[in-house]
Formats: structure tokens, C-alpha cells, sequence
């Protein structure tokens, strides 16, 4: 097979986007191609027109300078570049295994096509070692995949955007768009890993207390295959845009199945409107508002989809209609069984919970209305009607501007809603092959990969021969449900002696550390090989902080308060050492680094237990019954 043919279908498999371009390009190329006896690192290309050159000296002597700068970058396992330059640079750093991955941008599909006939890089992008976009790459959903794991977000600190070759410069917006969009992801997922221990652990106190209420309820499964009614979807955010499109909502409601966040139920009530399912997430009492002001005829016939880690005075404010709880995509929860109730709500939002919702009941289409994520012309935040006030979220210094629903414009959002919009944006992308998502807001932020279409233009395409039926659902059988309590008690009693022996463990070698770090405090003398040793048992902790129920029970919490000093431990993970000297100071700097982070683990592990065992006992008579 030829070199090209090799490199194109790696490619078609990892970049389809990509690989299209290319089979797309005119064979007339625009640049002119240089190389002295086939040796790659000679390779120049001067553009036909501008007559500019990919590199304007020798390009050998540039790769020796590059090679040289580089030296230092050789311990980072993700690097970032713009522009493939003639690939021999990215060939060279490729042959350091500990390079696990390199991302470039290439803005020039002419040049991917000239690199890729002569450079083999087919092993490299069948292994995603090596990931090259195009322009067309550059948006959220795309690079925000990229950062999605704990290895890559450990790294965040390390990221730079090194340009190929002076060449390049020609494409300077780009390129700041291009590290303005990475460096949005990253701070995204970074985010999205859960930036408050204290929230974490409120959830897990409510989720240990709300178990008995839970498995009352009737079971997610069951809630997924009985409640597409419809066709259609509608999903009822409270964005400034909302107002307008109730009129139709409520002509449109008997031939429609709508999920309503848990903000509209108040909206939606004072309009007439019944909505089928009303979706509530967050862990604060004070979403219980939406319930209390709302009447108790509203509640009738209506699904309440509540999370397991939600406050009990927000569960005690669903005054009757059917209750469904069910739990997020955490660990822990995982952990304690009962999957027939798990798992939704990965995103931030309750509009992402009932994105997620949706899609997995089986419906074909989803409209999204009232979904601003963003402030309104006007710089209301909230629709009229909204419980909190149409100015609920105020304006700071910190908004940003996006491309405004349509097109033609930006907008004013917050830095919230983005990543409200994110989630969305990911969920669509990945859900697209089987679910059409149409943006009928007619107002707020352009969410990218869904379809922008009038409310009024999507509503005449719904059958209206026939009225939607009430979702039924029912709770398990009393010897079923017996079942399940047992098989829950059983897990939760495996986790408290788990949380028990990987205390003991951590406690204990943060005495060794904390000795250690001690004596190279008072500067007496600590040999090499005592820190190799306290080396190799840190390490053995590390590696159990990655198996599997490790994870789920105790590094999901801990993760938002330990993810700051593994991104400070990752910086002195990646230094260069020449020598033993610089080797013992990377070591010591290494061990110091983990005397906190020990400590921190250990004390992760105590709140979770005390989490655990409260269970909203300090709530008073609103806490739930042990299990």
C-alpha cells in the first residue's frame, strides 16, 4: 500500500471530517515542494502565490533548533501544536513513547496532504498518538473531548500552543481562537470534575438518606420505557425567550409530551399548562420554591424526576402526582446497587437531566424552548413569571459574548450558561445518529449541532389524530422491593469497611511522608534511596487511587479537592532531569508535594464516612429513615 494510502486510512477512521478535505482538494496544489535526496527533514513547500516558505532557512537547521528547544517538553505526555510544519519535528517527538499524545491543528488541508505523501504517521494515528484537525474542528464539542479524562485534566497547567514554523503567523487569529478554544475546554473540564469538595459531600449525605425514600419509587427503567407518549419532546427551559412561545405550548400540549425543568412548573401552572415530567438536580433547599408556590392541583398526574442527592426540603415539596428519583452517574452511587434506578444527569443542569432524559426513553425528536443560556436583549436572565424575578442572575465583569441563536451577532452569557451549553453541545454530537434536537428558543445563544427552527414551523409537523396518555408507572412489588433493600444494605455495609481499611492505609504512610519531609525540612542528610523507597510506596497508593472501586467510593469525591495539587504534582512529574542531583530534587519536591496530598486523601475519606452515617440527621424530622 502506498505511504499516503496508509496515512488516509488511519485517518478516515480516526478523522473522517478530515479525511473528506482531503479526498476533496484539486489535484493542482498550490505550493511548490523542495527535498534533497528524499530526506525528510529537508522537506520545504513555498506557496505559489504569496511565495511565501514553510520555513525561511534551511529546514534541517530548524528541526536541530527545535529538537534542541524541545528537550525540556520530553517527560509531558500530551503536547499541543499548531500547524504540521514539514512533520518532521512531530515525527521526531513521536519516537519519545512518553509522548502519549500529540494534537495539531492544521489549518492548510493542501499541507496535511503534501506531509501525509511523505511522512508515515499511519501507526501514530491509528493509536491516537498523533490527532490532526482541520479548521472545521475547532468547536467545543470536538476539543472539549480531548480533556475529557482525569489523566489529560491533571495536566492542565502544562498546556502551550507551540506554532510549527514562522510560517504560521499568517494564520495569527487563528491561532488565538484556536488556544482561546483549548483553554476554554480545559477550564470546563477541570470544572465539570466538581471544583467543591462540600457540594460532593452534601451529595453523598443526601443520596445515604434519600436510598429508603428512592427505592419507594418507581424504577428509572420503568420511567424509560413508559413514558414516550408522543413523538415529540418538548424540553421547557425558563430563558427570557419562554414567554412567547406559551401560547402555542399550550394549544400544542395534548399531542406533545413535555418535560419541564423544575423552574418552569410555576411558569407553565400560571400559564394553564400540565407539563408530564418536571426535572429537578440540584442539592440546594432553596429549589423547593418551585414546588411550595406552585398549587397542589398543579402536582396532579405529573412525573417528578428528582436526583437521589437532592435536599429533603426540596423532596418534601412535592405534594402528590408521582414521584420518580433516580441517581447521577457517581461512583458512589453506582456502589451502593440498585441500578434499575441509575443513571442520569452527567451535565450541570436540569435541562441537561432531561436532555438525557429524553433520548433515553426513545423519542426521535427533541425541542428545545426557552433555552437562552444567555441574557436578553434587554439583559433579563429569566422569563416573566420566573420565581426568583425576571433579573435573577446579575450582570459581572467576568460575561462573555457567544454567536446569538441564528446567527448574525454575539450575545451576552455567563461563564454558567456556557457550560450549561457545553454539555448540550457534547450530548447532541453524540446522540445526533439517533435523535434530532431542534432549537425552536427563537432567542439567546446558538447551541451548536442543533437544528434552529421556528416553534411554530416545528409544531405543524406534530400528529395531532391522537391525545397523548398519562405516563403510568409503578413502584416495585413489596417482595421485590424487599429484595433490592437487602442487596442495598449489603453494599453499604462492604463500603463502610472499605472507607475504613483505605483510611488506615493512607493515615499511615502520611506518617512515613510527614517523617521524611521532616527531616529534609531540617536539612539532615536524606539519602537517594530513602526517597526511592518512600517513592515506591506513594506509588503503590497511587495505583490503588486508580483502581476501579477506589474510584468510585472515594476519588470521585475527593477529586475536587485533590485535582488542584495533582495538576501542582503533575508540573513536577514532567521535569527533565540530567542528573542524580537533579534527580533528588525533583524526588524531594515530588514527596513534599504528597504530604499534603495525603493528608487530604485521609481526610476525604473521614467526611465521606461521616457523610455516610449522618445522613441529614441534622436536618431534623425531614431526614429519611435509615436503611
Amino acid at each position: 500500500m502506498a505511504l499516503y494510502e496508509k496515512n488516509f486510512s488511519a485517518l478516515s477512521l480516526k478523522n473522517p471530517s478530515l479525511a473528506h478535505a482531503l479526498s476533496s482538494l484539486s489535484l493542482e496544489i498550490p505550493y511548490e515542494i523542495f527535498m534533497e535526496n528524499e530526506a525528510l527533514e529537508t522537506l520545504n513547500l513555498v506557496h505559489t502565490t504569496t511565495f511565501t516558505p514553510l520555513y525561511a532557512t534551511k529546514p534541517q537547521m530548524v528541526l536541530e533548533e527545535q529538537k534542541e528547544q524541545f528537550k525540556v517538553f520530553q517527560e509531558y505526555p500530551y503536547l499541543y501544536f499548531f500547524g504540521l510544519g514539514n512533520g518532521a519535528l512531530l515525527k521526531h517527538l513521536l519516537a519519545n513513547q512518553k509522548h502519549q499524545r500529540i494534537v495539531v491543528i492544521e489549518p492548510d488541508a493542501y499541507i496535511a496532504y503534501v506531509v501525509l505523501n511523505v511522512v508515515d504517521f499511519s501507526r501514530e494515528l491509528t493509536s491516537n498518538r498523533l490527532v490532526i484537525f482541520g479548521k472545521d474542528a475547532l468547536n467545543f464539542p470536538t476539543i472539549s473531548a480531548l480533556f475529557s479524562t482525569f489523566e489529560t485534566q491533571r495536566y492542565a497547567k502544562l498546556y502551550d500552543l507551540h506554532v510549527s514554523s514562522a510560517f504560521y503567523e499568517m494564520h495569527e487569529e487563528l491561532i488565538m481562537q484556536s488556544n482561546r478554544l483549548f483553554m476554554e475546554c480545559l477550564h470546563q473540564s477541570v470544572q465539570s470534575a466538581g471544583n467543591d469538595v462540600h457540594d460532593a459531600l452534601v451529595g453523598v449525605e443526601h443520596h445515604f438518606m434519600n436510598l429508603p425514600l428512592m427505592l419507594k419509587t418507581p424504577p428509572l427503567l420503568q420511567f424509560f420505557k413508559q413514558a414516550k407518549t408522543t413523538e415529540v419532546a418538548v424540553l421547557v427551559s425558563t430563558g427570557p425567550s419562554l414567554a412567547k412561545q406559551l401560547p402555542l405550548l399550550k394549544e400544542m400540549a395534548p399531542y406533545i409530551t413535555i418535560f419541564a425543568v423544575d423552574a418552569s412548573f410555576p411558569v407553565l401552572t400560571r400559564y394553564g399548562i400540565k407539563p408530564d415530567v418536571v426535572v429537578s438536580m440540584e442539592r440546594i433547599p432553596l429549589t423547593g420554591r418551585f414546588f411550595k408556590e406552585t398549587p397542589k392541583e398543579a402536582f396532579e398526574g405529573v412525573v417528578f424526576s428528582l436526583s437521589s442527592l437532592q435536599h429533603p426540603e426540596v423532596v418534601g415539596s412535592i405534594k402528590t402526582g408521582v414521584m420518580q428519583m433516580n441517581m447521577r452517574p457517581f461512583g458512589y452511587m453506582m456502589e451502593t446497587g440498585a441500578h434499575a434506578w441509575g443513571y442520569v444527569g452527567i451535565g450541570m443542569s436540569a435541562a441537561n437531566k432531561a436532555y438525557e432524559l429524553i433520548y433515553h426513553s426513545g423519542f426521535k425528536t427533541c425541542v428545545l424552548i426557552g433555552q437562552d443560556l444567555a441574557y436578553s436583549d434587554e439583559g433579563k436572565s429569566h422569563s416573566a413569571g420566573h420565581v426568583f424575578g425576571e433579573d435573577e442572575v446579575k450582570h459581572k465583569a467576568g460575561d462573555g459574548f457567544v454567536e446569538r441563536y441564528g446567527g448574525g451577532g454575539v450575545i451576552k452569557t455567563t461563564a454558567v450558561w456556557n457550560w450549561f451549553r457545553a454539555f448540550f453541545e457534547k450530548d447532541i454530537a453524540e446522540t445526533k445518529e439517533h435523535m434530532q434536537t431542534i432549537n425552536a428558543t427563537e432567542g439567546g445563544a446558538r447551541i451548536f449541532g442543533a437544528i434552529e427552527r421556528a416553534f411554530k414551523e416545528v409544531m405543524t409537523t406534530v400528529d395531532k389524530s391522537r391525545i397523548k396518555k398519562p405516563i403510568a408507572l409503578t413502584p416495585l412489588h413489596e417482595t421485590e422491593l424487599k429484595r433490592v433493600q437487602q442487596e442495598v444494605a449489603h453494599n453499604i455495609e462492604a463500603i463502610r469497611s472499605f472507607l475504613a481499611q483505605q483510611r488506615t492505609l493512607v493515615e499511615t504512610l502520611f506518617l512515613k511522608t510527614a517523617t521524611l519531609c521532616e527531616a529534609l525540612e531540617a536539612n539532615k542528610n536524606v539519602t537517594l534511596e530513602q526517597l526511592e523507597a518512600l517513592e515506591a510506596q506513594i506509588l503503590a497508593v497511587r495505583k490503588r487511587v486508580r483502581e476501579e472501586r477506589f474510584e468510585q467510593l472515594i476519588w470521585h469525591v475527593g477529586q475536587s479537592m485533590l485535582l488542584v495539587q495533582e495538576m501542582d504534582l503533575a508540573c513536577i512529574e514532567v521535569r527533565f532531569t540530567c542528573n542524580e542531583k537533579e534527580r533528588y530534587e525533583k524526588l524531594s519536591l515530588w514527596i513534599q508535594a504528597h504530604k499534603g496530598w495525603l493528608f487530604a486523601l485521609a481526610g476525604c475519606i473521614d467526611a465521606i464516612q461521616v457523610a455516610m452515617e449522618r445522613k441529614g440527621s441534622h436536618y431534623g424530622s425531614t431526614s429519611a429513615v435509615k436503611v
